[in-house]
């Protein structure tokens, strides 16, 4: 165990530095490769190269500065490769379309939060952080803000959540829809946070607010839905709930009854399409039931041996859910999964909130990543998700106990 306590203080600082610079860059590469790809103009996929420069970056730094805990990530890290090399190979002898190195690719999607983790318990335990960490993040938020509004207004096609004409909603520069929810969730629950639990009472809890809706998912709304019942139950007496909720609804509707009605209709119309083509289970799954009879059945009853069951084997280009508890179990089998959310469950548990916003973010957090999926495998969702354990952690060591009751 490395004991140089001044040399891990300024190694943890500098991985902090890393890990925001990293941020930047792979927003903006994200970004630049959602353009390309809209346009067809050819290799998109920049943001991959910064995502495996980081990897390795915090692999050697959880080597260097390994402890007990570290060790124990390493070596399910080290599993779980072997799991899915031995996985490929069983898929292989009845698939042999199998495109091995897009699976290695996904593999290190798979890993960066377990790799990420080995740096998050080193910079959550400094006793002041770097302003790098929680500028980058507004800047990014700000100027991701910023794009939506003007994509929205001048209805500018590589800004849109969605890349066909049919659906409303703008995302800015994040590349996937499923991507954009989660960044947004969790945007929304960091200003949330540190508004009604910490006191801190920032411009842009109003603008994340706004722009969510201009994103348009699904799994955002749900996600607002959750949150509007959770703060009103938790802080507003039964006999006003009524009147505010009447009120604040009128109010809402008559300030934004342009993007409210455009949103509605157009999600109602698509609603509406898919049941007349495929069915109401298929319109309210989003075509999810569809996966599991032409992806997930034919894998693991066709092409699956025995091992597969306990160590995974998918070809994510050929047997993908896009929903997130699934496709971690295809791809690491029962005990891979097991093991791949007991790591996790332990980076989860850095989140420094209160226990009842905790246990309701961490329910809809995985409600939602098993409908929506592209959470575990997601780089940029995934140092979001970094981002605001840091974030929250540093000012809860830092505010008085006052700020930690609801304003």
């Amino acid at each position: 165990m490395y004991k140089g306590k001044l040399t891990r203080k300024t190694l943890s600082l500098f991985a902090a530095y890393v890990l925001a610079i990293g941020f930047l860059l792979f927003y903006f590469s994200d970004g630049l490769g959602k353009i390309i790809e809209r346009n067809d103009l050819g290799f998109h996929r920049y943001s991959a190269i910064f995502k495996g420069l980081m990897e390795i970056f915090f692999l050697l730094y959880g080597c260097f500065l390994f402890t007990k805990q570290k060790i124990s990530v390493l070596i399910i890290m080290l599993t779980l490769f072997s799991c899915f090399l031995v996985g490929q190979y069983f898929l292989s002898i009845n698939y042999p379309e199998l495109n091995f190195f897009e699976n290695f690719n996904t593999l290190f999607k798979y890993f960066l939060p377990l790799i990420l983790y080995l740096a998050v318990t080193d910079i959550v335990k400094l006793n002041k952080r770097p302003n790098i960490i929680p500028n980058s993040y507004r800047l990014i938020i700000g100027i991701n803000s910023i794009l939506i509004i003007v994509g929205f207004i001048f209805s500018i096609e590589f800004l849109s959540t969605y890349s066909g004409p049919w659906r409303f909603g703008y995302d800015g520069l994040v590349f996937a829809q499923n991507e954009a929810s989660f960044i947004f969730i969790i945007a929304i629950s960091l200003f949330y946070y540190r508004r009604f639990y910490q006191g801190i009472k920032e411009f842009l809890f109003w603008v994340v607010l706004l722009t969510s809706l201009i994103v348009a998912t699904k799994a955002v709304y749900l996600y607002l839905i959750l949150l509007l019942l959770f703060h009103l139950f938790k802080n507003v007496p039964l006999k006003k709930l009524v009147t505010y909720f009447v009120t604040f609804g009128i109010l809402g509707y008559l300030l934004f009854s342009t993007i409210i009605n455009k949103i509605v209709l157009n999600s109602l119309n698509v609603f509406l399409n898919v049941y007349r083509k495929d069915g109401l289970i298929t319109a309210l799954l989003s075509g999810r039931n569809i996966y599991f009879e032409k992806k997930i059945f034919p894998l693991i009853f066709e092409y699956w041996q025995l091992p597969n069951l306990l160590i995974g084997g998918q070809d994510v280009t050929a047997f993908y859910s896009e929903m997130g508890f699934i496709d971690v179990f295809l791809f690491f089998g029962i005990i891979g999964t097991i093991l791949y959310l007991y790591v996790f469950y332990k980076l989860f548990m850095l989140l420094n909130f209160q226990k009842d916003f905790k246990i309701f973010f961490g329910v809809c957090l995985s409600l939602i990543i098993a409908t929506a999926g592209h959470f575990f495998e997601s780089g940029i969702a995934t140092i979001h998700f970094v981002f605001l354990i840091i974030m929250v952690n540093s000012y809860t060591k830092n505010i008085s106990k006052k700020h930690n009751c609801y304003a």
